[in-house]
């Protein structure tokens, strides 16, 4: 896992315990992306994290092409294979937090009935395991239409049907759950419930500091769309020195200029294709430039600060790692002056931290404030910062598997920039040249 902020021997955090999250809520109201967000977050706080969706399960036991029957709960003659996927899922589950090593689990389904839920925790608390429900309500039909449109005709259920043939039969297949949707209204249990995507929150009987963690993260999240841009500070008149803190030299005045000149290209790109696709004017959507208080960062958003729609702030926590003792120093000269802790560096480049120095791991540790308002952002943002606090922010948002040692050797070159664009089954990521276009 990738960027742990905290982390034991056993891979859990002792005091914590093991804890389920289920679902609970119909189809299209942001299930699939809470879940993935909150496991990403989870994995990056250091807390081993899956989520298990029904889906999957459902697609595997009996294919995509299932009947539509399967999802009216009321049809008594489908309910054996409803319940043999969800035992199944369930199985896994238990099996991942009791033997796995995992710590936290989602169970990624509706989960619609009452009674049926009551079954499911009392089976988790069984094995010792904490259940935290989060149900998901949605009281506007255009933030769920958008979630069908752009999510969920997009499944695999959906790979072989036009677009408007899968929005019909997903609406068909919630009209026909709805009349057997439960809310949750048992306060003796654990449960967030979450109107809109966060436009409001009910909390009941939160219990411990995994469960309380889970809550603080969920009042950060959103599903709206928004872009995320990474772009490296440029080059400073003294660029080996942390300490000098200078400012651009020429070439990094050149690199500030074309920086600026291929995102507002990508945006305006995005732009167009948006208001072709889906007929939605883009033109007056803010961007956001964070930079560090290096001058370096600074002096590369200057271009920014000069156009419409665009605010730019500094902060001080995008500042580089300090190399503290090492500074100036070739990675061949450390080894050179300093070879147990060289040493030390390559057994663990992520978390060794030399003489007066921070490790990657203190980087990480100190961004998880930029982190979190990222996820409540809803504009788009560009963060104009050194390579190695771009290098922590990337790791947040890279696929599972991603190990520590690696996340020091991640490159940030000046000739492009890192679009991310998360969604509801991960985040994409595109790199683009800063070169301006040739002439004609």
């Amino acid at each position: 896992m990738a960027a742990q902020l905290y982390k034991t021997h056993t891979g859990q955090l002792f005091h914590a315990g093991s804890i389920v999250i289920i679902n609970v809520g119909l189809p299209a109201r942001g299930k699939t992306h809470g879940s993935r967000s909150l496991i990403r977050y989870m994995n990056w706080l250091g807390v081993k994290s899956e989520s298990f969706h029904m889906g999957q399960y459902r697609r595997r036991l009996y294919g995509a092409d299932i009947s539509p029957d399967y999802f009216d709960l009321g049809n008594e003659t489908m309910a054996h294979a409803r319940i043999k996927a969800e035992d199944t899922c369930i199985h896994d589950i238990i099996e991942y937090l009791t033997a796995g090593g995992g710590q936290l689990a989602i169970y990624d389904a509706s989960n619609l009935r009452a009674a049926r839920r009551r079954e499911i925790y009392d089976r988790f608390e069984a094995h010792k395991i904490r259940p935290l429900f989060i149900e998901y309500i949605c009281e506007n039909d255009s933030i769920i239409e958008e979630n069908i449109r752009k999510v969920k005709i997009s499944s695999p259920d959906y790979v072989t049907m036009d677009p408007d043939s899968a929005v019909c039969d997903f609406k068909a297949r919630i009209a026909n759950m709805l009349p057997y949707y439960e809310s949750i209204d048992d306060n003796s249990q654990s449960y967030i419930k979450l109107y809109n995507v966060g436009e409001h929150f009910v909390v009941n009987n939160i219990r411990g500091y995994l469960q309380s963690r889970v809550v603080f993260y969920m009042m950060n999240l959103h599903i709206s769309d928004r872009t995320i841009y990474l772009a490296r500070s440029g080059e400073s008149s003294n660029e080996g020195s942390y300490k000098a803190d200078a400012p651009l030299s020429e070439a990094g005045n050149l690199y500030a200029h074309h920086l600026h000149d291929a995102i507002q290209r990508r945006i305006k790109e995005r732009h167009a294709h948006a208001l072709a696709k889906s007929g939605v004017d883009m033109s007056s959507r803010t961007l956001k430039v964070w930079t560090s208080t290096h001058i370096k960062s600074s002096q590369t958003a200057e271009y920014f600060a000069q156009d419409d729609n665009v605010s730019v702030r500094r902060r001080m926590l995008l500042k580089g790692l300090n190399p503290g003792v090492c500074e100036n120093l070739s990675l061949s000269e450390v080894k050179e002056k300093f070879p147990s802790e060289y040493h030390s560096y390559l057994r663990d480049p992520y978390h060794h931290r030399y003489s007066l120095a921070e490790s990657y791991h203190d980087v990480s540790v100190r961004l998880e404030p930029v982190i979190l308002e990222l996820e409540r952002e809803h504009d788009d943002i560009l963060i104009i910062a050194p390579e190695s606090a771009l290098r922590c922010i990337y790791a947040y948002f890279a696929p599972q598997g991603l190990p520590d040692s690696l996340i020091p050797t991640l490159a940030f070159p000046r000739s492009i920039f890192v679009e991310l664009t998360p969604t509801a089954y991960g985040c994409s990521e595109r790199r683009i040249g800063i070169a301006p276009p040739s002439e004609p």
